[in-house]
């Protein structure tokens, strides 16, 4: 990882040094290179999220003998961008009797988390942009805001089908949660350490998923849980109930909870 690290820490000093020759001062060039590694961590968080769903799309087209996209670009790969084209481009409905304020605020406050946990994502022993010496208990604390924003979907879309969906979103994040930090227990003891750049450099010689091969299949289950994937899509169960906590969301709406799962 560090050597794919490399290009873009060769690329960050010659952005510093090219700052610093224009003259200005040292907390100038600070802010221009934080902005720049937001947007940077920003639109990796956005390409990923495209990919995946790529990925996910013709690998459940492929179990159900279908093709999945194909269309759109090679191989189907500009299909997310036209689904995204697609959604920010439509016209953003609210129900006739939706708590409008709540409406708006709970896609938003569902997708922030998602940004801000890559804050602390070590993408190699160095490339980080904040290692915190909490880092581990800052990501669970993150995450675990989002259940609010499930709630708020649910009740303020006046839909009973949302309501029902978003109770259950809410039960399942809570109930996967507790072994997903379990999981995650044995690593701390064994690093010594909340840092997550400590816990990627202790992992040089070996991978921890081959000393804690229980606690690799206890995490993975409880991470697919919080993401509403099969066999964990019960909040989003469309045989009982449409779509769940996001049954009257489209558009812009639609797309951020989207992005954010």
């Amino acid at each position: 990882m560090d050597i794919i690290y490399f290009p873009f820490r060769v690329i960050g000093d010659a952005l510093r040094g090219l700052l610093g020759g224009f003259g200005l001062p040292d907390w100038a060039v600070q802010l221009i290179m934080i902005v720049v590694g937001v947007s940077v961590v920003v639109i990796f968080a956005m390409l990923t999220m495209m990919f995946l769903t790529w990925l996910e799309r013709k690998i459940i087209g492929r179990i159900q003998d279908r093709l999945g996209p194909n269309r759109t670009g090679p191989l189907g790969l500009l299909q997310p961008v036209a689904d995204m084209v697609k959604l920010f481009t439509k016209e953003f409905i609210i129900p006739r009797n939706a708590d409008k304020v709540i409406y708006y605020l709970a896609p938003v406050i569902f997708v922030i988390p998602a940004f801000l946990v890559f804050a602390v994502i070590p993408f190699s022993s160095d490339a980080i942009i904040s290692d915190l010496n909490i880092g581990w208990l800052y990501i669970v604390a993150i995450g675990s805001t989002s259940t609010i924003a499930l709630l708020m979907a649910g009740w303020s879309s006046n839909n009973k089908y949302a309501l029902l969906g978003g109770m259950r979103a809410v039960a399942q994040f809570v109930s996967y949660e507790i072994p997903q930090v379990l999981s995650v227990v044995g690593i701390l003891l064994l690093v010594g350490s909340l840092r997550m750049g400590d816990i990627v450099r202790a992992q040089g010689t070996i991978w921890f998923v081959l000393l804690q091969p229980v606690a690799f299949i206890m995490f993975l289950l409880a991470t697919i849980s919080e993401i509403n994937r099969t066999p964990f899509d019960l909040p989003e169960a469309e045989s009982e109930i449409i779509a769940g906590y996001h049954t009257e969301y489209g558009a812009i709406g639609f797309a951020l909870y989207s992005l954010a799962e």
